[in-house]
């Protein structure tokens, strides 16, 4: 089990884990509408497909662990790690995050929709054709992730940061972007509007790139000088 946080590289709260957690024989089999589950340390729990409204789940340390396919819309999940957990195809919309570490996982598919994240760490994680509609970001940063055609439609992500992601496809029309941090990322295919752009940061080698988009999408010709 990782014990060591990630060293951030901008100002985010690592989860608040107590160093006593329980490390039970056997994970839960089942997770129940409105009930709560803390203090564990879990590794190889298999929870797919499981369906569970308004779970409480905080202070845990989850390793490779099975999510896929669970509806836990509106789950509030704090002050946790999960490391190297597949969460593709998982319906976690309208959640509510809190100081988590996602490492290494996939997520794949995932829906959180309208959800709110606030200190939190994607790393390394694979998070294509992800649904981050309308959700909230506040203290986050991705970290090397795969991002492919991920849906960002009108979330508001001023100030995250996309460290060496691969945002090809990705759709961030109508996003909040001022001060988010696009330096380093592939964005190829990218999918925004000029309105979009106000405060976005990003490398010049990416402006150049994006001239031509943006040339295109205003119906201007870029022909070479005679």
């Amino acid at each position: 089990m990782r014990s060591k946080s990630v060293k951030y590289r901008n100002k985010i709260q690592a989860p608040d884990l107590p160093s006593n957690l329980a490390f039970p024989l056997f994970p839960p089999e089942c997770l129940e509408k409105g009930g709560h589950l803390g203090d564990l340390a879990l590794s190889e729990w298999v929870a797919s497909g499981q369906s569970a409204e308004a779970l409480t789940l905080e202070f845990l340390l989850i390793e490779r662990s099975v999510f896929s396919g669970t509806s836990f819309r509106r789950l509030k999940l704090r002050d946790a790690r999960l490391l190297k957990c597949d969460l593709s195809n998982a319906d976690w919309s309208y959640a509510a995050f809190d100081r988590v570490e996602f490492l290494e996982g996939r997520l794949t598919g995932l829906k959180a929709i309208e959800a709110k994240f606030r200190d939190i760490l994607f790393a390394e994680c694979k998070a294509d054709l992800a649904l981050f509609r309308y959700a909230s970001f506040r203290d986050v940063r991705f970290d090397e992730c795969n991002l492919r055609e991920a849906d960002f439609l009108g979330a508001d992500l001023r100030g995250v940061s996309f460290y060496g992601c691969d945002l090809q496809g990705a759709n961030f029309s109508g996003a909040k972007l001022e001060l988010a941090d696009f330096r380093g990322a592939r964005l190829e295919g990218i999918v925004l509007q000029p309105a979009d752009l106000k405060g976005l940061i990003i490398d010049s080698d990416q402006a150049i790139a994006l001239s031509g988009y943006f040339a295109q999408l205003l119906g201007m010709t870029v022909l070479e000088s005679k």
